[in-house]
């Protein structure tokens, strides 16, 4: 278990590129170039993403190779499994505002980013003549009121499932379809229409 105890090291995974290049290695060691070609971007614009993630302690290199006159790196992830220490984020308000929203924005950013070029990739497949599938994508947005009884026993159901699909994960078998998950299930707060102090200018 790899645990995040400070908010540089937070910031480092959180980032919608190294987040990917760190799930792409989750199944098996790679190259670069070869997690670039998964992601459909040129190595080039990988080798600083993973200079922070080796420098952060999230990945090292497994094994060198030559190929031609260059050593070509392959790289496995440090941990199959990240948590935050939860004292991380018991701080005084306002301490370190800019730097959650950061992290609120680009943990969002990276599923983003993964289902759009998951989306295109298909398509490209499709294209290709690879035969269609039966796979459904699940995306929505709910708002409920619940008491605090609900919520708490709905978030034990939500960890639940959180757990069975993290161990369900059978790698890069034969057949194996690689499916991801973003669960954000959080108190919607509303600043009081009759105090406007504190809120931030439009």
């Amino acid at each position: 278990m790899f645990i995040i105890r400070d908010m540089e090291t937070m910031r480092v995974i959180s980032d919608p590129i190294r987040a990917q290049i760190f799930e792409a290695l989750l199944n098996q060691p790679q190259t670069v170039r070869q997690v670039a070609e998964k992601l459909g971007l040129s190595a080039s614009k990988l080798y600083y993403h993973f200079n922070l993630l080796e420098k952060f302690g999230f990945i090292l290199v497994q094994e060198t190779r030559q190929v031609g006159n260059l050593i070509e790196k392959i790289y496995s992830v440090t941990s199959t499994a990240i948590e935050v220490d939860p004292t991380l984020f018991s701080f005084p308000s306002g301490e370190h505002d800019e730097q959650l929203l950061s992290i609120v924005r680009d943990t969002i950013d990276a599923t983003r980013e993964d289902l759009l070029r998951s989306l295109q990739a298909r398509l490209y497949a499709l294209e290709q003549g690879e035969p269609p599938k039966p796979r459904r994508v699940v995306l929505n947005r709910l708002r409920s009121h619940l008491s605090d009884e609900q919520a708490a026993r709905l978030l034990a159901k939500i960890q639940e499932l959180l757990s069975e699909f993290e161990q369900s994960d059978e790698k890069e078998g034969q057949g194996n379809q690689s499916y991801a998950l973003m669960i954000a299930f959080y108190p919607s707060f509303y600043y009081p229409a009759e105090n406007r102090a504190g809120r931030p200018e439009e």
